[in-house]
């Protein structure tokens, strides 16, 4: 608008100052080294407005023509991202088929123009990794490590994949280098939850199994199994490398709550036996069967190895008068007698608890006192009738 304004003003001076100097032309020389220029102030004024006139045309095109490549430009950048967009699109419907081959090639093609190129690469390394090519998924993986700086996104894929090659040791190592928040993900804890059992660090599976109750990742059935079962691998991983010690420790150690679980309280009494301290086992399951007579108990009960057995008859046949209608009781002291070489006794015991609840342990039992008593027609009958259960 200003170069408009200038131009009319230019006009009208002319219009006004042209007829006072038609008759007064004036004179302009322009010397330069050995050249000359002669004309009149008019053409001089003439000559300079038309040189005004082309800067000015000049001005436009070229701004004209650095508009348009400028455009030119941007219509060409913005083409190449939105087909990067679109190869994107295509590449994550081709994972969703199960076309890896096809969706490593367009998202990783895809990945520079990206609006997320890391998305990209992780998605051409689960690809790679479907494609059994360890490598490529090696290079996408640490391409969108690049780009996000060890962005959780990235481990927390890294991880998965680990784990889905049933790599265990480095999977959990991707998950260590999580931020702490990122930890109490109920992804990540379904991860440990798999990972923690396989590697044996059953002290920090069983301080994640509440957390995962909590959440609702196990079932409260589910809960317990693995609660039992973890403190069993690692009572025996204690009795095994440290001896009882260690285990009777980690027990006193333990909250009360889980005391209270029978399987755990007998798995802490197998570590002890499976160690060799069965004195330590009887002294923790002794205390435990005078509080909760619980039939698990009472089998491990009947695999320790005592070098005195006369303590623990009396404590089970005190039981007894207290709990006469008990067969595993009533089993367990017979076994307890015929250990003692009391056939008898033995024999009386195991045709009681028979008549409560018939077990192969009872005839097992039963066929070993007629064999000791040289009665093999009645030892094969009852051996018949453990097989048949």
């Amino acid at each position: 608008m200003v170069k408009i304004i200038i131009l009319l003003v230019c006009i009208a001076l002319g219009l006004a100052l042209g007829p006072q100097l038609a008759g007064n032309k004036g004179y302009v020389l322009i010397a330069f080294d050995n050249y000359t220029i002669e004309m009149s102030v008019t053409s001089a004024i003439f000559l300079s407005f038309i040189c005004f006139c082309v800067l000015l045309l000049s001005l436009w095109l070229a701004r004209w023509l650095w508009l348009s490549f400028s455009r030119s430009g941007a219509w060409w950048g913005h083409r190449r991202k939105q087909k990067a967009n679109t190869h994107t699109q295509q590449g994550m419907l081709a994972m969703m088929r199960g076309d890896y081959q096809n969706a490593e090639k367009l998202v990783s093609k895809a990945a520079n123009l990206s609006d997320a190129p890391a998305l990209n690469y992780l998605t051409a390394a689960e690809a790679a990794q479907e494609q059994g090519q360890d490598k490529k998924r090696d290079k996408y993986l640490e391409q969108a490590t690049r780009i996000t700086n060890n962005d959780a996104a990235v481990l927390v894929t890294q991880a998965r994949l680990q784990l889905k090659q049933q790599n265990y040791s480095a999977a959990l190592s991707s998950i260590e280098q999580l931020p702490h928040e990122n930890l109490k993900q109920d992804a990540v804890k379904r991860m440990l939850l798999t990972i923690l059992p396989e590697l044996g660090l059953w002290q920090r599976y069983i301080d994640l199994l509440p957390l995962a109750l909590k959440v609702g990742l196990i079932d409260n059935a589910h809960y317990q199994v693995e609660l039992s079962s973890a403190y069993k691998n690692l009572f025996l991983e204690l009795a095994n490398s440290q001896g009882s010690d260690a285990v009777a420790k980690h027990w006193n150690g333990m909250p009360r709550k889980q005391k209270k679980q029978m399987t755990i309280a007998a798995a802490a009494c197998r570590a002890l036996i499976s160690s060799g301290d069965n004195a330590a086992a009887y002294q923790l399951l002794g205390d435990l069967i005078n509080r909760h007579l619980d039939s698990e108990l009472l089998d491990v009960a009947a695999e320790l190895h005592l070098n005195d057995p006369h303590p623990l008859l009396q404590q089970l046949s005190s039981l007894r008068r207290k709990h006469p209608e008990n067969a595993v009781l009533m089993r367990l002291i017979g076994q307890l007698h015929l250990q003692q070489q009391q056939w008898p006794e033995a024999k009386e015991l195991f045709e009681q608890s028979m008549k409560l609840a018939p077990s192969a342990e009872c005839y097992q039992g039963l066929a070993e006192v007629h064999r000791q008593l040289d009665e093999p027609e009645q030892a094969i009958h009852y051996y018949r009738q453990a097989l048949a259960i």
